[in-house]
């Protein structure tokens, strides 16, 4: 994938993995807001207020039924240092909504132009991932019909 710019950028993508957190719990909130962990990179630099981001739900070990996008927000402000000692990640605030149904992993893989998500093709990479502008916009279209999308798209 090419480096990520303001101008390449659809939208970010926090990834939960149902091993270390408690998906089921998150999900039946319908919140999944507040501060998520983001790897110190280029990428976590480039992160600001205003812009969309995803939650994705790995299922890798087979502990969460369904491997998808559950969750559409925004990023609320930029990464910050927690100056934690035993914790150099960065932390990014967010407000994000979860949906009742996801878009799977499968749909996206057998639907052109969302068939290479980074996700799909890169599944242990850090917080940050991204998906690009054009993969945005055919997400976008696919998450405009959950119920819960109103308002946050």
């Amino acid at each position: 994938m090419e480096k990520v710019t303001a101008r390449t950028l659809g939208a970010w993508v926090i990834t939960v993995n149902p091993r270390k957190t408690d998906v089921a719990s998150l999900l039946a909130d319908g919140h999944a807001g507040g501060d998520w962990c983001v790897a110190p990179n280029y990428r976590s630099r480039l992160m600001a207020a205003g812009q969309p981001i995803l939650l994705w739900v790995s299922n890798r070990s087979g502990v969460h039924p369904a491997r998808g996008f559950w969750g559409v927000g925004t990023v609320l402000g930029p990464a910050v240092d927690m100056h934690d000692p035993d914790d150099p990640r960065l932390h990014v605030p967010t407000e994000i909504t979860t949906l009742g149904e996801p878009v799977t992993a499968a749909e996206c893989a057998g639907t052109a132009g969302l068939d290479r998500l980074e996700m799909l093709r890169s599944p242990q990479q850090s917080n940050p991932s991204v998906v690009t502008a054009s993969e945005w916009s055919l997400l976008r279209a696919r998450l405009e019909r959950a119920p819960e999308a109103p308002g946050l798209l």
